[in-house]
């Protein structure tokens, strides 16, 4: 599991880390191999948590979870209606909140980290809905001085996949702005409406974070063929839609179907190196660019949100 930089010191220094995972920009993401087999997060987890408040950046990053996770919360609670334009099939889209609450503390405790160790850049929401996740990743923005450029047609899905129609998922740009200024920080979000192939050509901000949920193999291309360029070094990718046991093959992802299906023909289309593991919520993956074969992620969303979990 991945640290935020001086709580990384710390760790090393009272040696619950081994000293070769050093504390340089390069080392946020990945480990050797025989490093990250031999550190147990579990224990690790455990003495963060015993020994908080002899420490001030561990407590400073503590708090910051519990903070972040209590507003969550309220977004999740306080949102929730019923969407009277649902049309998906499933009912997936029947109630107005999609990734709030729990589920998305693993990419808050992830913007903490980048800006702990100095990843340049901001963050980029592709796939918005109603707002529930661009209202809570604009607190996290503001508290951490991102900024958050939240990405989606406002009109619903482009086209039939899967068991997706055109049209699902619809969320004005109106309705998601008043959602926001309820709930989030308005002013540090830019909107950008439109198709992805168009309204992303001329992205010109570099990217600590990219945040995907847009449901559509095609739309995950349109989306990373237009900004996967602009992923700062060292920044990082999360996206919805991988389902454990499925859309992975060991650290590389299977060509399946919707948004795993867009990254797998990216990746392997553009012969760039990458790896991806479990982000720790339920369909959530982490997928780290120019992740080498001699290179084993060092995060674990399952220890994380264990670590969530007791606080």
């Amino acid at each position: 599991m991945a640290y935020p930089k001086k709580v990384c010191e710390i760790l090393i220094r009272e040696g619950m880390l081994p000293a070769m995972a050093a504390c340089e920009a390069s080392s946020i993401h990945v480990d050797s191999t025989s490093i990250a087999s031999c550190v147990d997060y579990t224990i690790v987890n455990k003495w963060v948590l015993e020994n908080r408040s002899s420490y001030s950046e561990v407590n400073k990053w503590l708090h910051f979870l519990t903070k972040t996770r209590k507003r969550f919360a309220v977004v999740q609670e306080q949102m929730g209606y019923w969407n009277n334009d649902s049309s998906h099939s499933l009912g997936h889209d029947k109630w107005s909140v999609g990734w709030a609450g729990d589920v998305l503390m693993p990419i808050a405790n992830y913007m903490y980290l980048l800006r702990s160790w100095g990843v340049e850049g901001d963050l980029l929401e592709c796939g918005a809905f109603k707002g529930s996740s661009t209202a809570c990743l604009s607190l996290v923005c503001k508290d951490l001085d991102f900024h958050l450029f939240c990405a989606d047609s406002f009109e619903g899905l482009p086209s039939e996949e899967g068991h997706y129609d055109k049209g699902d998922f619809i969320g004005s740009l109106d309705e998601v702005k008043h959602n926001v200024g309820k709930f989030g920080a308005s002013d540090d979000v830019t909107y950008i409406p439109g198709w992805y192939s168009d309204s992303l050509k001329e992205f010109p901000h570099s990217l600590a974070l990219l945040w995907v949920d847009v449901d559509l193999q095609a739309s995950t291309m349109d989306l990373l063929s237009n900004v996967y360029g602009k992923i700062s070094p060292n920044g990082v990718i999360f996206s919805d839609g991988f389902s454990e046991g499925v859309d992975y093959d060991g650290e590389k992802i299977r060509k399946t179907g919707g948004e795993p299906a867009g990254f797998y023909r990216f990746f392997n289309e553009s012969k760039l190196d990458y790896k991806t593991v479990p982000g720790g919520s339920k369909g959530l993956a982490l997928i780290i660019p120019e992740c080498r074969e001699n290179e084993t992620i060092r995060y674990d969303g399952r220890a994380f949100m264990e670590l969530l979990h007791q606080l």
